[in-house]
């Protein structure tokens, strides 16, 4: 039995992204030599695609 969400997969991820607030922290990061901030937040931004995956049958 595979469970269909209700709400629109685009909403559930705009929701649990990280704020681009830190996005902006790790670029200052990465310019100064420390790229680890930009890993964790990439890290962050896939987890939450792979929690909601875009629907197979979209065309």
């Amino acid at each position: 039995m595979k469970i269909e969400h209700l709400e629109d997969y685009r909403q559930r991820r705009r929701a649990e992204y990280p704020p681009l607030s830190a996005l902006a922290d790790a670029l200052v990061h990465q310019a100064a030599g420390n790229p680890e901030p930009m890993r964790e937040y990439l890290a962050a931004c896939q987890a939450v695609k792979d929690r909601y995956p875009k629907p197979a049958d979209r065309g």
